[in-house]
């Protein structure tokens, strides 16, 4: 289950954080942290803020992200293979 005041603490730090970064009440363009989703600067990239978690977690994300495309290519190239193959199979004997 999901905990209320867990979720409420959350939210105010990331309200808290925003509120104080902005100077009497003006909305800089920006971006927001891919992870906690604080704004951060428009040339940051990777769009990730400085703390370290947010950095790991989103490196680790990225190499799950390869991770699935090649496994997708190598299915989609058994997959279309079981298709193919005997076709070639039987045009060659």
């Amino acid at each position: 289950m999901v905990d209320t005041n867990k979720v409420k603490e959350n939210i105010a730090k990331m309200t808290n954080k925003a509120r104080n970064s902005l100077p009497s009440g003006k909305v800089q363009p920006h971006k927001h942290c891919r992870i906690c989703f604080t704004p951060i600067k428009l040339s940051s990239e990777p769009r990730v803020c400085k703390e370290q978690a947010c950095i790991d977690k989103n490196s680790r994300d990225e190499r799950n992200q390869k991770q699935m495309r090649i496994w997708m290519f190598v299915f989609l190239g058994l997959f279309a293979f079981s298709f193919v193959g005997p076709i070639i199979l039987r045009s060659v004997l």
